[in-house]
């Protein structure tokens, strides 16, 4: 079975899909031209999606010819359409690239996009799993949490879906840090886990763009793990692109491009893509 989507003007589905490394991580994968996730619905049907770009259309193809009810349906595009950031308008911040030299190339290849997961408790959890490690790092720590924690597609599935809170409250902190071997961070995702299972958080309302962004900031603060870095690439990926995520990666380009080398103060490098207002975090991200 699939579903065809018809797509915004231009879109660049390679772009929307490798400019941001989530397609790294299960339980996306990454086939040339094909984004394949395996996902669990609301109803507990798991589901394994192959989607990929055909002119200006989209294309959702279901593996194993299962056959989905409308609601599924609507669900799975629901999902593919926050994912891929189909609603988004990048008008304005291309507009300002044509306005620079040096990002002609995101006009060109219409870049903006970066993938996201269908659900904040994910894109949390993946972003504290970012924090203090290496990229190879982070990809290892995803991969036990989604194999370990997460339901398997099929019986002889080498696939998994993401793993539910409750299914991360199956498991002790110890196993988080032993067997999925998450360290430091296994407190912070249970009490994430424990927090949205018991209703303490609802994500979902983040989601909202009508939600003030500091009303969004203050939420985002009160869950442990979530510092300065982290804040600004959850806001990010819900579409909110003002802060500066401001890490060692970061201060490596910025002090090589811009300052011979020498890091300036915080500050400073705080007040480096101030011209770009809402759009720091993409003219960051493109500047590279």
């Amino acid at each position: 079975m699939k579903k065809v989507i018809a797509l915004p003007e231009k879109f660049n589905f390679n772009a929307a899909t490798t400019d941001h490394g989530w397609y790294m991580l299960p339980p996306f994968h990454h086939n040339e031209s094909i984004l394949n996730r395996v996902e669990a619905l609301s109803n507990g049907n798991i589901v394994k999606l192959h989607i990929h770009q055909n002119h200006d259309q989209l294309i959702i193809e279901i593996g194993d010819k299962k056959t989905l009810t409308n609601k599924e349906w609507e669900e799975i595009i629901h999902k593919v359409n926050w994912m891929l950031r189909l609603d988004e308008d990048f008008s304005v911040f291309h507009k300002m690239c044509s306005d620079s030299q040096d990002m002609q190339e995101v006009v060109k290849e219409n870049k903006g996009r970066l993938l996201r997961s269908p659900s904040i408790f994910e894109d949390i959890v993946k972003t504290i799993l970012t924090t203090n490690t290496t990229w190879s790092r982070t990809i290892a720590m995803t991969t036990n949490f989604v194999t370990l924690l997460g339901e398997r597609y099929s019986e002889d599935s080498e696939f998994f879906a993401f793993p539910s809170p409750e299914a991360v409250l199956k498991k002790d902190r110890n196993f988080l840090n032993q067997d999925v071997k998450l360290g430091y961070r296994s407190d912070y995702i249970y009490e994430l886990a424990w927090n949205v299972s018991n209703g303490v958080y609802d994500l979902d309302v983040l989601k909202n763009p009508e939600v003030p962004t500091g009303e969004v900031v203050q939420k985002l603060k009160e869950i442990k793990g979530v510092g300065p870095y982290a804040l600004s690439n959850i806001l990010m990926l819900l579409g909110r692109y003002d802060f500066l995520p401001v890490d060692s990666e970061f201060k490596k380009h910025v002090k090589n491009k811009y300052f011979a080398g020498e890091l300036p103060p915080a500050s400073q490098l705080q007040q480096l893509y101030k011209e770009w207002g809402e759009f720091k975090f993409l003219a960051y991200w493109f500047d590279r």
